[in-house]
């Protein structure tokens, strides 16, 4: 299988894309990647993604709990999401649950939507620091 390479400004530089799950197909269960992923069909369960994740147009994740790097979305998450650095919601992309973010970086463009709450957690010293809470419902 071929390999993508991605970079940013101000991301992931030189994200591989190693895994593919094309439109029509669904994947059930566990899914652990060790590089980059582009989903454009249907994912039920757990998601785990060492760096970049994107959801493509049509595909769609039902997420138990889904840990990435970075995500992208053009098309729809529902569930649990735990995001290192960047939950980027494109034209068109969907998200609504429970997000769990160790930066700021929470982006909605125009055109996509985000339904739920957003919890931002930081790293310090003082571990008893409490996270600040965030509900939102956005439709930009």
């Amino acid at each position: 299988m071929g390999k993508w390479k991605f970079g940013s400004k101000d991301g992931v530089e030189n994200s591989e894309i190693v895994g593919f799950i094309g439109e029509g197909t669904t994947f059930t269960g566990h899914l652990d990647l060790k590089g980059g992923a582009r989903i454009d069909g249907r994912v039920v369960g757990k998601v785990n993604a060492a760096s970049l994740l994107i959801v493509g147009p049509s595909g769609e994740i039902e997420a138990e709990e889904l840990r990435a790097y970075r995500v992208t979305v053009c098309g729809t998450i529902k569930g649990n999401l735990i995001v290192q650095d960047r939950l980027e919601i494109q034209a068109g992309g969907h998200v609504s649950g429970h997000v769990i973010m160790e930066k700021e970086g929470l982006v909605v463009a125009p055109g996509g939507s985000f339904e739920g709450a957003v919890e931002y957690t930081r790293k310090s010293d003082d571990e008893t620091s409490p996270a600040s809470r965030l509900a939102i419902e956005a439709v930009v």
